[in-house]
């Protein structure tokens, strides 16, 4: 950016305009040399000031009135407001696609492109639901043993909307894992999962008791919209 003036830069710093040679015995229309040299001074400041506010305005950040524009991020039209709450997010197009916003940044992302930072924490997520609504993620934990029947694990989560999947496992007292819902040939040994407003419902059989065979620590990550 210029630090000087521009009418103190060559070829506008100002110089004696050469002078017309008087003739003796002009006529009276001769031109009046300092008149001359008067208005061309005046044209060469009148120049250099329109250059200079030209420069001033889209060079040196000094524009005024409704030629200037925005001067920092948080003054475009699509944009956060402000920085305030929002260290260490990333900086993400919203689910409609429409503008900006701050958000957690994906720590990594499955084939389906849904970020797998697994938190017990609401976050959201770069995908959006049907195009427009933004899908969020959490992780459920619940320890513990499991006995047969429903039981209710709080979810956590205000105002749940359409729930786009789960993913959920369960520790089995013989060393393995299993995934929730479990399907089984004989029916005391399906484990089915129901969600509602509040809860998650881990429905557990019948079978499920006894040396080997004790369900223990669920825990499911949720991808859903808000109502």
């Amino acid at each position: 950016m210029p630090t000087s003036k521009i009418c103190d830069i060559e070829p506008f710093r100002y110089q004696s305009t050469p002078q017309p040679i008087g003739v003796d015995g002009a006529s009276s229309n001769q031109i009046n040399e300092q008149a001359l040299e008067d208005y061309l001074h005046r044209m060469r400041q009148a120049v250099c000031d329109d250059i200079q506010s030209i420069i001033d305005e889209c060079c040196n950040g000094n524009g005024g009135g409704g030629g200037g524009g925005a001067e920092s991020f948080l003054e475009l039209d699509d944009t956060p407001a402000a920085y305030t709450g929002a260290g260490g997010d990333a900086v993400l197009v919203n689910g409609g696609e429409t503008g900006l916003v701050f958000g957690t940044p994906p720590s990594g992302a499955d084939d389906d492109g849904i970020t797998l930072d697994h938190s017990t924490s609401e976050q959201a997520t770069l995908r959006t639901w049907t195009g427009a609504e933004t899908i969020y993620q959490k992780t459920v934990v619940s320890a513990g043993n499991f006995s047969t029947g429903n039981t209710n694990v709080a979810h956590g989560i205000t105002g749940l909307g359409t729930v786009i999947c789960v993913r959920a496992l369960m520790d089995r007292s013989n060393g393995a894992q299993i995934p929730v819902p479990f399907v089984s040939s004989a029916a005391a040994f399906t484990v089915v999962l129901q969600i509602n407003a509040t809860n998650l419902i881990v429905g557990v059989g019948t079978g499920w008791t006894g040396a080997g065979n004790v369900l223990s620590n669920f825990r499911a990550t949720l991808f859903y919209t808000k109502a």
